[in-house]
């Protein structure tokens, strides 16, 4: 490992080994890299050297197994149970995320900003160039180089020169000539603000940046987790068995899978064993109010595949979060309807009882009934339901068991 010294009020600074960590000094007329170099790769820039060690690994991506971490097995059954019968999973994640994610994320970076500032009382003020700095060398730099910064720390210097990875795409195209430019203009632009005083505007612009970055994050990986996981327990609840996607085809009926592409592609598809329908389509998907797409991609993507008076959309069942009260939204499920889908809704509604009577009613057999009344739907779930494990092992995500569940032992998903 080798620290390159910092020259400081005229002296010498001999680095010491908390100092290789958090570098407290540097000129304040610098754009400081740090140099710290493990193996071969490079540790950091500045900004992830003074961000609390406890709080680094919240910057990364979040995923579904990160949700599932912070929950007991029988917390995780009885989301499942809640979310099934009406509780909006959305409370649950936000929720999560506020106690888990986000406040550890604004913290870490004041405190951040306050650490630079003790070492380089203009700190505050040039992070943006920095920030922009550290960005350029690490694109400039080759693969292998020892510029090259890891993810997390990428994520945090765009957030302190106030870009996201879409900004950073889609704003500068990609393109690290244009970095230092960038971290000018930002610097520059918030010289011209009418309101509160630079420093403090250079740290609001970082918290809103990951604030963007985390609230995007939990909705994604919310997605991600709660589409297969709802459609997984939903249909198994009702009595139709799964099949993974190799062996959906040679599986005897009724049975279902996830995740289908041929020629139109469904979030789970169900083998009737009936003459007609025989498959049944189902989409699902969260949406919020004036935000209807997904009834409305459904419609328009399947609305004109065939002809002659047929309904498109026959034999699919939409699931969607909620209805938002708008014209708009309204407008786009009557069209779904119009054209053969049933739509079902879950926020505040016994879904799962709905999902069971739309399925009975075209006449699969074996199927359990799930009844009306949320309190008896939900014993009926409690004993219906695999455990918390098997339910992870089965649905094809990249989820693991957490090792708390299993003693020790993390279980991935198929």
């Amino acid at each position: 490992m080798c620290v390159s010294s910092h020259q400081g009020a005229g002296r010498h600074h001999q680095s010491t080994p908390q100092d290789r960590l958090f570098p407290l000094t540097w000129p304040a007329d610098s754009i400081h890299v740090s140099n710290l170099v493990i193996g071969d790769r490079t540790l950091s820039s500045t900004f992830w050297d003074l961000f609390p060690k406890n709080r680094r690994h919240l910057i990364g991506t979040i995923s579904g197994s990160s949700i599932i971490e912070e929950m007991s097995a029988n917390e995780f059954r009885q989301m499942i149970i809640e979310c099934l019968t009406g509780r909006n999973p959305r409370i649950h994640t936000e929720n999560w995320a506020q106690a888990k994610i986000y406040h550890g994320v604004f913290t870490g970076i004041e405190e951040m900003f306050a650490a630079g500032k003790a070492g380089d009382k203009g700190f505050i003020s040039n992070a943006p160039k920095r920030a922009a700095e550290a960005l350029r060398k690490h694109h400039k730099s080759t693969r292998n180089s020892r510029s090259r910064l890891q993810k997390e720390d990428i994520v945090l210097c765009q957030w302190v020169c106030n870009l996201t990875s879409k900004g950073w795409d889609n704003i500068l195209q990609a393109n690290p000539d244009n970095l230092v430019d960038w971290g000018n203009s930002v610097v520059a632009s918030i010289g011209n603000v009418s309101y509160g005083d630079i420093e403090k505007n250079i740290v609001n612009m970082a918290l809103y940046n990951a604030s963007l970055a985390k609230k995007g994050g939990v909705k994604s990986a919310m997605g991600n987790l709660f589409e297969s996981l709802l459609l997984y327990s939903s249909l198994t609840a009702c009595g139709v068995r799964y099949a993974a996607a190799e062996t959906f085809a040679a599986t005897a009926a009724p049975c279902f899978t996830l995740n289908v592409n041929e020629g139109r592609q469904s979030d789970a598809q169900i083998k009737t064993g009936l003459a007609a329908p025989g498959k049944i389509d189902i989409d699902i998907g969260f949406i919020g109010k004036g935000n209807p797409e997904i009834i409305a991609d459904k419609t328009q993507r399947f609305g004109n595949l065939v002809g002659g008076g047929e309904k498109p959309l026959d034999d699919t069942i939409i699931v969607v979060s909620a209805i938002p009260e708008t014209e708009s939204a309204r407008l786009v499920v009557r069209q779904a309807t119009l054209l053969g889908a049933t739509v079902i809704t879950m926020s505040g509604n016994n879904w799962v009882h709905d999902l069971s009577e739309a399925l009975r009613s075209v006449g699969i057999s074996g199927l359990r009934e799930i009844p009306s009344d949320v309190a008896k739907a939900r014993a009926v779930l409690d004993t219906a339901l695999q455990t918390s494990e098997e339910i992870i092992a089965a649905i094809p995500k990249d989820l693991a068991v957490p090792t708390h569940w299993t003693g020790g032992t993390a279980q991935k998903s198929k």
